[in-house]
């Protein structure tokens, strides 16, 4: 079910970038990139991260320093699930 939605949802959206970032009992999504670009957020070391992206929304970055977004600490390509290493604090999508 959730793959045959997915699908459908990235067949909808045509060329717009569809994206999903699910975190424990936190979600985010899109179909378009974040506006800022870098989101601020508060995943726990430990926490299971699963990752979703089609078309021009195609990578996610996670940041594991408080108030910055200059040094990526993780890249996520295409879709996958990771385990948080370390507490993230932020995430930017790519295309």
């Amino acid at each position: 079910m959730k793959l045959f939605t997915w699908i459908s949802l990235t067949a909808l959206l045509g060329a717009t970038g569809a994206w999903k970032l699910k975190a424990g009992n936190q979600e985010w999504s899109g179909t378009t990139l974040p506006n800022p670009a870098c989101q601020s957020v508060l995943i726990p070391r430990g926490a299971q991260i699963s990752w979703k992206g089609s078309h021009g929304a195609t990578t996610v970055q996670f940041f594991n320093t408080k108030g910055s977004c200059k040094q990526v600490y993780r890249t996520v390509a295409g879709q996958g699930d990771i385990n948080a290493s370390n507490t993230l604090y932020g995430f930017m999508v790519k295309p």
